[in-house]
């Protein structure tokens, strides 16, 4: 972001003339007039009114060019930004607001009130083009401010995980960071999506890891009756106070044995044994039983039909095995997780998510799938708070690269988010990633978005659409056409020569109204770095500057030589110390009982396979 230096080059080329510039020179020349003796009657202050009256005209006309010239770099000079939502002047902070930039033409600072910035914001813009930046400060506000974050970085950047530390420290908030990795965990907390919510919003998160099934009647069929099983299990385990975790849960959808022995528990205990959640269990299990034709199954008529079980949940398994098995299960597998959705969202903690998108396409996206899905059953629960206990200032959740892992559920989040305090802040690189989960979740997601900032777009696909969002007006098209001709006529049978000529001419001048773009494709696709357009509540429209983070340079050595110190011994994680864990089901520790050799090659399989 650079100021503007005006040159003199357009002072050669003015134009002067008509009425106001004649008086203003009559006024001068009227002024030298009266400062001669002869005139020595006039009052002084008669000449010197004059005088400057003039010059003050011819010099406001003569800084014409200077007034309209953009105060910063910009693409598109003769664009004029509507006022600021507040107006602010420059170097002044305010409460409860949001500064996003400075508008090009005038260099006003536009700050976004959060009663607004809670009704969300989408960013759109090609890759290396400012939205990281314009991240950046939002979360430097966020932290400075005491508020919450959850930080999903779809490009595993180990700078923006200093960099985010680098804002906690300077706030004092060190303790609140909390890091989601399973790219490696030992720079990681463990963290266990599926503990925690009723066994419906859980089952809900496990099943956001498949695809919509809405259009495929045979697909969506299988896909309930493992939303009924997968509640089921679950509401069995909270029946019987048992922690689990995605391998266990891995196991319970792939093992005969293992949903006996979860029968078993609660039969077996005289407070478990009559429940609800045990005679569900019951009625569920023989769904899968030999009873019908024992003979042709193979199974005893009290024996649950393996195959018939992986039929309804393979798919499911294998997705919840990459969550159970190496660095994913480092991270997972732990029935006292020291993030908790929730609760991280109720304190204000400060979470960040990294997603291995290069390395493990899939099981990142899927994560990343699965912890919004978290998140969502996290708003549900803090909008049945009273407004008091709510986060304040907002919490935010900024998705950078969310076109890598949105699904159908995001939704209800952008129409619901805002009574529980909540900002919803997506990046993403082309709106065709909303458009590609379907219509109704592109049209939803834009159309709760009160503020959109548009970046360097990269298609033309986009850049229209973009155009569009931001809007039309009425404009007026001018057109001239000219037209000429001559004629020549000869009698040829007059003896008198005789002979006629004739040339005619005429311009034309017409004006039409028609709807033109305010901002045309074209300019979108030629956006500076750091440079953007924001429409704010669907009528107000900034060019702005995106400036970058500003900290002291003695304050960034003293951090960053505190971090690349901790390099070789890796981050330092906050660690907590739990009391009262609960017990764990443990299937995983006693798998030899429940899983055979070749199934746990299928599962590792479908793993692989997503």
């Amino acid at each position: 972001m650079g100021f503007r230096i005006p040159n003199i080059e357009h002072l050669y080329r003015m134009k002067y003339g008509g009425p106001s510039d004649t008086l203003s020179g009559l006024a001068m020349g009227g002024s030298a007039l009266l400062s001669s003796p002869l005139f020595s009657g006039v009052p002084p202050i008669t000449p010197f009114a004059l005088g400057a009256g003039g010059a003050s005209w011819l010099a406001w006309r003569a800084m014409e060019k200077w007034r309209d010239m953009p105060v910063l770099d910009t693409t598109n000079r003769a664009f004029r930004s509507s006022m600021p939502p507040i107006d602010v002047p420059r170097g002044r902070n305010v409460k409860d607001a949001v500064f996003i930039g400075y508008t090009t033409d005038k260099g006003r600072p536009i700050w976004l009130p959060y009663e607004d910035y809670m009704r969300h914001l989408l960013m759109v813009g090609q890759t290396g083009v400012g939205k990281t930046v314009f991240g950046a400060s939002l979360m430097h506000q966020q932290i400075m401010n005491g508020g919450g974050l959850f930080f999903i970085d779809g490009k595993l950047d180990r700078d923006n995980l200093d960099m985010v530390r680098r804002f906690c420290i300077q706030a004092g908030r060190e303790q609140d960071l909390l890091v989601m990795n399973p790219g490696d965990p030992s720079l990681s907390n463990t963290y266990n999506p599926i503990l925690y919510g009723d066994p419906d919003e859980v089952s809900s998160r496990v099943l956001s890891l498949i695809p919509s099934t809405e259009n495929n009647p045979g697909a969506d069929y299988y896909k309930q009756a493992a939303n009924q099983g997968i509640s089921t299990m679950i509401a069995a385990m909270q029946e019987a106070n048992l922690a689990y975790n995605f391998i266990d849960l891995t196991i319970l959808l792939m093992s005969r044995q293992a949903i006996e022995h979860l029968e078993r528990v609660l039969l077996n205990n005289p407070k478990t044994a009559g429940s609800e959640a045990s005679i569900n269990l019951s009625i569920f299990m023989d769904q899968f039983k030999g009873l019908q034709n024992p003979k042709e199954t193979g199974y005893k008529a009290s024996q649950i039909d393996i195959k018939k079980l992986k039929e309804t949940f393979g798919g499911i398994g294998g997705r919840c095995y990459m969550f159970g098995t190496g660095k994913f299960g480092r991270v997972m597998n732990t029935y006292t997780p020291e993030i908790k959705m929730y609760e991280s969202m109720r304190e204000n903690k400060i979470v960040y998510c990294a997603l291995p998108t290069m390395a493990k396409d899939i099981a990142a996206a899927n994560f990343g799938k699965i912890a919004v899905g978290d998140m969502r059953t996290s708003i549900a629960w803090l909008q049945a708070l009273p407004v008091h206990k709510r986060p304040w200032p907002p919490f935010l959740g900024l998705f950078d690269e969310a076109g890598a892992y949105i699904n159908k559920s995001w939704d209800r989040m952008f129409e619901q988010s805002r009574s529980a305090q909540i900002v919803l802040a997506p990046a993403v690189q082309t709106l065709a990633n909303f458009e590609a989960i379907s219509e109704e979740l592109k049209e939803m997601v834009i159309g709760n978005c009160w503020s959109k900032m548009f970046f360097k777009v990269g298609t033309q696909a986009t850049a229209l659409e973009a155009a569009e969002l931001i809007g039309k007006y009425m404009g007026v098209v001018k057109s001239m056409s000219s037209t000429t001709s001559q004629s020549v006529s000869s009698p040829n049978i007059q003896m008198t020569p005789e002979a006629g000529l004739g040339t005619s001419g005429g311009d034309a001048f017409q004006e039409r109204q028609q709807e033109m773009y305010r901002i045309t494709p074209d300019v979108l696709k030629g956006l500076d770095k750091g440079e953007c357009y924001m429409t704010y509540g669907g009528k107000q429209l900034y060019n702005l500057r995106i400036p970058k983070i500003d900290m002291t340079e003695g304050f960034i050595k003293e951090v960053d030589a505190r971090i690349k110190g901790e390099e070789d011994e890796h981050l330092k994680i906050n660690r907590f110390r739990h009391h009262n864990a609960p017990r764990g089901i443990n299937l995983f520790q006693q798998a030899h009982k429940y899983l055979t050799g070749s199934l746990m090659q299928e599962l590792e399989n479908r793993g692989k396979e997503g």
